[in-house]
């Protein structure tokens, strides 16, 4: 009990020196410095939130749904980022940039390697915006894309794993990079090319082109709010002690953290793809052939899943009767009913919330603090200050998660959704009146381009009104009318209708980087570093334009997929050119702005970004890409900063140049 003590008490030294104040001078601190960190967090998601809700109400006129819990929501996701940056700032990244400076000189390079694979590892099952691509596993249809149905559904753990190894991988690599003094361009020349090479292979197989998306959203996606701020402060904590040669900046880890994940989930794909049947229709996928039964069972885990499976296909109306009788040799249906869906005030919501928070925050913490005082066998500096910051960091995510799931993620589906208006016709089934008297004045046949069109007199707004007529609700002398709205493309035309969405989305990715948390703490990383030269808003502003940017591209993607064959355009096609130049860039930037750069290509894809990017392309996409969705919208996202980055870097250091001259 006495070691216990002693242990603790050498780990978490006591302060002895103590400031008494009042309770009002207490409070006056305690507010003014509240005040100063919510009021940032409060501008950032205030303006993303604001934008949805007034692009869906205003110009799709669109009513929001449930907006009462989605405001409570949205005020949980302020705190949540306000509490949780507080605390990556006083608790974890101090600890990790502690570990950086203190383990390589006690444990040496086979010591730091396995802590930099733990590390790693740890941070990642934590990410919040792993876990948003994992929940879309449910809306991906296992006919056309079985490889990603079965790595976002029953093989959730096996993608986790490979997107953790590649994380842990790439601290490993990082790490070593200041030890040995490596230099930073070499290995993203070798690493970026060779991944974009197996892509363009896969992009070939009908099998593994769905998981080419899937694999380059996960380096954006694992590189987030909790992975960022540790390696950051881990490599920081290197750099510090020296090493070889070692570049001082710290920068350079996240981009081999973003990387790594992509070649890992791509060579899991190739181990698994093999197993899994060819994209093919409805019945071909259930069919009772052997070869293609085992297949299919394989993707679904079971024979009883698979036939709950195509139970759900004939409820959703993609499988006939008759063909899951010949498919499984059964007449009987169990009728199938819609989940409900449980609030995210719910007590098992909050629950999940509270579970995810520590899982987030104490594995990583605990491994820190066991690795500063037992292995490093030194004092954690500013202990109290420290468990402060813990105690933060896993309230705020708690609070973030619940306004993610429940706020800032329900208005971008709902606006992703409203947004198909702008080229489709919509429907409002609630307002559907029956119109009685129906005889033969009320008809009007005129010549269409397809033959003749029949359309009927109902009450409008402004009195009676033509509208197209369908026979199937007429019933006697009464006619059953759903009011439709006209599709902006009706005035604007297709592409202009498109134009108008992709201008919406690029704001919207202008003004949701801006609440990232891990851009937030690599702002003020590189501004400490540059000692001020490199200002945190203008890497945010800059990060800003090419995070909007990247998204524009990747819903033009999607979008103009409606106008393509099946399978649309291939993700390798637009990464290629993309990366290509940023790689040419690279040569001719600055060093340390080739690594904050490509840093930020992780970065700016966090938990803010992310489920807007995935929830708007999915509810924008679903009828457009058929395979996999709005995957890759986060890959294009990611790589747009990196070519903006280090244009301005490039931009500034002929600038210096030219002033120098002239001096």
């Amino acid at each position: 009990m006495n070691f216990l003590k002693k242990l603790i008490n050498n780990i978490f030294p006591r302060r002895r020196e103590k400031i008494t104040l009042s309770f009002k001078e207490s409070f006056s601190l305690i507010k003014i410095y509240a005040l100063g960190k919510i009021k940032p967090q409060f501008k950032a998601v205030l303006m993303v939130s604001v934008f949805l809700a007034a692009i869906q109400y205003f110009v799709l006129e669109t009513p929001l749904q449930n907006a009462l819990s989605t405001v409570i929501c949205v005020g949980a996701a302020i705190l949540g980022l306000s509490f949780f940056l507080e605390g990556l700032f006083l608790g974890i990244m101090p600890l990790g940039e502690q570990c950086g400076m203190r383990l390589p000189s006690k444990v040496g390079v086979a010591g730091v390697t396995v802590f930099s694979i733990i590390v790693g590892i740890t941070a990642t099952l934590a990410e919040p915006a792993v876990a948003v691509l994992q929940q879309q596993g449910s809306v991906i249809p296992a006919w056309n894309a079985p490889l990603l149905y079965l790595l976002l559904n029953r093989g959730t753990s096996w993608l986790v794993a490979a997107i953790a190894i590649g994380v842990g991988l790439s601290v490993v690599l990082g790490v070593y990079r200041f030890m040995f003094g490596w230099a930073f361009k070499p290995p993203v020349f070798i690493i970026i090319p060779a991944i974009l090479v197996v892509s363009c292979i896969f992009d070939e197989n009908p099998i593994l082109r769905p998981l080419v998306n899937l694999a380059w959203d996960t380096g954006g996606a694992a590189t987030g709010a909790v992975t960022v701020p540790i390696i950051l402060a881990l490599g920081l904590g290197v750099a510090k002690t020296g090493g070889k040669k070692s570049n001082a900046s710290g920068l350079g880890l996240v981009t081999l953290a973003s990387a790594l994940p992509v070649a890992s989930v791509l060579f899991l794909a190739a181990l698994t793809g093999p197993k899994v049947p060819v994209p093919c229709d409805v019945p071909a996928f259930f069919s009772a052939e052997p070869a293609q039964r085992t297949k299919a069972v394989y993707v679904a885990g079971s024979e009883g899943e698979l036939y709950k499976m195509a139970q759900r296909a004939v409820y959703s109306g993609d499988l006939s009767d008759e063909e899951f009788a010949i498919c499984f040799q059964k007449q009987s249906l169990v009728e199938q009913q819609e989940n409900e869906k449980s609030s995210v005030f719910a007590l098992k919501a909050f629950f999940g919330y509270a579970k995810s928070a520590l899982l987030s925050v104490l594995p990583l913490a605990l491994a820190l603090i066991i690795a500063i005082g037992l292995i490093a066998r030194d004092k954690i500096f500013n202990a109290d200050i420290v468990v402060l910051g813990i105690l933060f960091a896993a309230l705020g995510m708690f609070a973030l998660n619940l306004g993610m799931t429940g706020g800032i993620t329900v208005l971008s589906s709902q606006t992703g959704s409203s947004l198909k208006q702008a080229y489709t016709e919509t429907l409002y089934e609630n307002r559907t009146v029956t119109v009685r008297g129906i005889g033969t004045n009320s008809f009007i046949t005129v010549a269409g381009e397809n033959g003749p069109d029949t359309y009927i007199w109902v009450q409008g707004k402004n009195g009676p009104a033509l509208e197209k007529f369908f026979p199937q609700r007429l019933n006697g002398d009464s006619y059953t009318h759903i009011p439709v709205k006209d599709a902006m493309s009706l005035k604007l035309g297709t592409i202009g209708a498109y134009i108008v969405i992709l201008f919406i989305v690029f704001i919207l990715g202008f003004f949701a980087i801006y609440a990232e948390p891990g851009l937030a703490v690599t702002a003020v990383t590189v501004e400490e570093m540059t000692t001020g030269t490199f200002r945190r808003s203008k890497l945010i502003m800059i990060a800003a334009m090419g995070v909007g940017g990247g998204m524009v591209l990747g819903f033009a993607r999607v979008l103009f997929s409606n106008m393509l064959p099946v399978g649309g355009l291939h993700l390798s096609w637009i990464l290629l050119p993309c990366y290509a130049l940023a790689l040419i860039l690279t040569i001719f930037a600055p060093e340390d702005f080739s690594s904050i750069a490509w840093d930020v290509a992780g970065i700016a894809t966090g938990p803010i970004t992310v489920p807007i990017i995935i929830t708007m392309g999915l509810g924008l996409g679903r009828d457009s890409l058929r395979a996999d969705g709005a995957f890759g919208i986060v890959a294009t996202a990611s790589v747009f900063p990196i070519i903006v980055i280090l244009i301005s870097g490039i931009v500034d250091k002929a600038r210096s140049k030219r002033i120098l001259k002239n001096m």
